[in-house]
């Protein structure tokens, strides 16, 4: 059908255009990781084979990034991979030892006729990029910083044509092991034509090259699932182990997926860097509450008279009574029922009146008041509504008594006589045995380590009796 106005050449340049169309392309450069169950889902309603195909995806491979196809979606794969398995790794130090090997590998861009000035700029940002993820492995963010990168349109960028760079130097030292692969074409020209340019797409010679170059002698392994209409219902998966270098050892492995034309790369559950550990439980304090005493011993009021309390039998409180202290009665079933923040538990007993008397006369105590002990008020406490993270202590102390005369009402019924016991007639033993004499405990025995000689007392020894007559001298065992 023709439209008027319009020539067969106007139709032909239409269709030219048509078919050259690329609609812009949206979304980040690498994506986050998402559930592989996805491209199940986006295959549902396509060819069967595709439908089996990713259908079985998930049971081996959990998850999966989408890579930006943009041309560059197989180079910007790998190089974000080779990264990723570092971080894997564990090894800051690894990062040190992969900057130190590709600066050695100048030598080899220079013999392939690359000048310093025209790769330097992308080899810098290239190790920065190293050096910014060795520190990061300290401070546990290094992911982000390698998804941060390589989201930048202008980081990216420099960071794969430093690739590019690589692998066309390498395929031109070796090029004895990449030309049988070229048909028709010099390792120089298939460089210049599918390797170097900004939008090329990554090929099988140009990904086994950076796998030699780049991979295989870090000891990271490549895996490349195909998704195609081949017989099967699982994905075709080949891979290129680092045999020649570090004894076959591997410390990571990339993963891709590859549909006609796109790279996109896969994960396993082991790839995945193990969760972070459950935060730890906040630990609740325990609320305490002490008391000063078991009872109040009220002859500690009495100055100089604290050391009969140690004496057994001496204490003027009731044993049962001092065991069932009122200040540990009712109100400690009732520590945590209360809800006022502090209240008195027991009034202390009012003083009597004192009574005017005519003379000073001795107080006549009542034999039954022995053990009546006036109760102590003891101030109780409750427990905070919200505990702060130091424990919480409480310590409940006697209140002081009401004034001085209640004080001496409480006192006690003990009071100091007024004879007392002269220690100094008690200075020397009133006697010693004739077995403690010959002993090495005597002190004046001379094998005592405090030997010290008696002396002699002629007053000890006589006595003399005086009359008004004549003074007479007898021996003491006569008297």
């Amino acid at each position: 059908m023709a439209y008027p106005g319009q020539t067969d050449e106007d139709f032909a340049e239409m269709q030219k255009l048509s078919n050259e169309y690329e609609p812009e392309i949206t979304g980040p450069f690498v994506s986050e990781r998402q559930p592989s169950s996805n491209i199940a889902t986006e295959y549902a309603s396509a060819d069967p084979v595709y439908q089996a195909k990713t259908s079985a995806l998930p049971q081996k491979y959990s998850h999966y990034r989408m890579v930006r196809g943009d041309g560059k979606c197989g180079w910007r794969a790998i190089g974000f991979g080779y990264f990723e398995a570092l971080i894997h790794f564990g090894d800051s130090n690894k990062f040190l030892e992969e900057e130190t090997r590709l600066r050695s590998m100048s030598n080899v861009l220079n013999a392939a006729g690359f000048a310093t000035y025209t790769y330097e700029d992308f080899a810098d940002e290239a190790f920065e990029l190293l050096r910014k993820l060795g520190t990061a492995m300290h401070s546990g963010n290094a992911s982000e910083v390698l998804q941060e990168t390589f989201n930048d349109d202008m980081l990216q960028n420099y960071v794969i044509t430093y690739l590019r760079i690589l692998t066309a130097a390498w395929m031109k030292a070796h090029q004895p092991e990449y030309a049988p692969w070229l048909l028709g074409q010099t390792i120089d020209h298939y460089c210049d034509v599918s390797v170097m340019p900004t939008n090329s797409e990554i090929e099988n010679v140009s990904l086994s090259a950076l796998k030699d170059v780049l991979l295989s002698p870090s000891g990271i392994a490549l895996e490349i699932l195909y998704l195609d209409r081949t017989e099967g219902r699982e994905v075709n998966m080949h891979r290129f182990d680092p045999v020649s270098f570090h004894g076959g050892f591997t410390i990571g492995t990339i993963r891709l997926l590859y549909r006609p034309g796109h790279y996109d790369i896969l994960y396993k559950m082991e790839d995945l860097p193990p969760p972070p550990p459950p935060p730890e439980q906040a630990t609740i304090p325990t609320y305490l509450q002490f008391g000063s005493s078991t009872h109040n011993e009220h002859v500690f009021d009495i100055a100089g008279m604290d050391f009969m309390t140690q004496i057994p039998g001496m204490s003027c409180i009731n044993p049962h009574q001092a065991w069932m202290s009122p200040s540990y009665g009712n109100g400690a079933s009732d520590f945590f029922a209360t809800t006022a923040p502090a209240q008195q538990c027991a009034q202390p007993i009012a003083a009597p009146a004192p009574t005017p008397t005519p003379a000073p006369q001795p107080q006549q105590i009542q034999p039954q008041s022995m053990y009546a002990v006036p109760a102590t008020p003891t101030y109780y406490v409750a427990p905070p509504n919200e505990l702060s993270q130091e424990l919480a202590i409480r310590t409940v102390s006697h209140a002081p008594l009401a004034n001085a005369s209640l004080q001496q009402h409480v006192a006690g019924p003990f009071r100091p006589s007024q004879y007392q016991l002269d220690v100094r007639a008690c200075a020397h033993m009133p006697f010693q045995t004739t077995i403690f004499k010959n002993s090495h405990y005597n002190t004046a025995h001379f094998m005592n380590e405090h030997f010290q000689p008696e002396e002699w007392r002629p007053d000890d020894e006589y006595v003399t009796i005086t009359s008004s007559s004549k003074p007479t001298t007898r021996h003491k065992n006569c008297v």
